[in-house]
């Protein structure tokens, strides 16, 4: 059903029974409650601290020495995150906390080349969210932070520094056509 459908069906409902819909809505779906939850008392702060616990449970799967972190559930994470309507900076807050995460776990365990060219792409991508959201300067301190800190191995701060000012001279590159 599209939204315009939705809408207009919506529309002839009463009150009462929006009330309802919304009631029956929020007993059937545990992600319409966590928004429900949120929607009624919004705490960007302890939702942001509750995802940055659900990624680093994530970042932490390992199996005989090899992280077994899925990047397609970090990023459904902080897309989730975002769709709460937290606003940019908790989106790039969250997105800095999963790099240092991801860099600090790199020292104890191995990761596989998919994983290491997945961390590249998230690293890419989340520049080019903060340049989008007129953030770009922040995002960069944060991942200079990185690189300067002992977390993870200098290889791979590096390798984040790297994949981040490649993003940026994409974006330069980008801008000037």
């Amino acid at each position: 059903m599209s939204k315009t459908a939705l809408k207009k069906e919506l529309s002839t409902f009463t009150g009462e029974e929006l009330v309802k819909v919304i009631l029956d809505v929020y007993d059937v779906s545990k992600e319409a409650k966590q928004y429900f939850e949120y929607f009624l008392h919004p705490n960007p702060d302890a939702l942001l601290e509750k995802k940055v616990d659900i990624i680093a449970k994530e970042i932490n799967r390992a199996k005989r020495g090899y992280c077994k972190a899925r990047i397609s559930r970090i990023r459904a994470e902080i897309k989730e995150f975002e769709s709460y309507g937290v606003g940019a900076e908790y989106v790039c807050r969250l997105m800095g906390y999963t790099l240092r995460m991801l860099t600090g776990e790199y020292a104890y365990v191995r990761y596989t080349d998919a994983l290491l060219a997945s961390v590249r792409k998230f690293t890419a991508e989340n520049v080019v969210y903060a340049n989008k959201h007129e953030m770009l300067s922040q995002m960069m301190s944060e991942i200079n932070s990185l690189a300067s800190s002992q977390l993870g191995t200098p290889n791979f701060r590096r390798m984040v520094l790297n994949a981040a000012t490649e993003a940026m001279e994409n974006l330069a590159s980008g801008m000037k056509k």
